[in-house]
């Protein structure tokens, strides 16, 4: 009996090391197929939040200001320009970005869901870059798992993004 046992499980384990070899040959095609698919996406996503920045900001800068700073051609500069102006007296030495004394804003809770955003957005860039490094070394696998992280970040500023707009609707 212990005999026909262990030459089941040896069987077993064979089979299972002739599938993994086989599905790793299958897994680097999934890999490129769902890399593109996530870079996709991610470019999708990045066209999202680029709607609610332009949406978003004029509703939180004061008509004077948010024609230097809301540039529908440019959200990212856009984000970055809200971000410089919240900033303007804030002493980063001293206090969190809740602590600051801001400058005239429409919607000081829904500036700090915008500030958040920005900040989850600048982290996604990184990710990205490295996606494409390896994906041009062919590392299909590192690629995608960057790409994936580049997309929770993402996520979070759609989110942040989100909670903005609503505060800013009255939401």
């Amino acid at each position: 009996m212990k005999n026909k046992s262990t030459k089941l499980i040896s069987l077993l384990f064979t089979l299972a090391v002739l599938l993994c070899f086989a599905a790793s040959g299958m897994a680097k095609e999934d890999n490129k197929a769902n890399y593109e698919a996530k870079v996709k996406q991610n470019d999708a996503t990045i066209g999202v939040i680029a709607g609610v920045i332009n949406y978003v900001c004029p509703k939180l800068i004061p008509a004077a200001s948010a024609g230097g700073i809301c540039n529908s051609e440019d959200p990212v500069g856009s984000a970055v320009g809200v971000q410089k102006y919240m900033e303007v007296n804030w002493d980063k030495e001293e206090d969190d970005i809740e602590d600051a004394k801001m400058p005239e804003l429409l919607n000081k809770t829904a500036a700090l869901q915008f500030w958040d955003a920005v900040e989850q957005f600048k982290l996604h860039f990184s990710y990205r870059e490295e996606a494409k490094k390896a994906a041009e070394s062919g590392d299909m696998l590192l690629a995608l798992n960057n790409e994936e992280m580049a997309w929770q970040y993402l996520v979070k500023c759609a989110s942040r993004g989100v909670f903005a707009k609503k505060l800013v609707d009255g939401e």
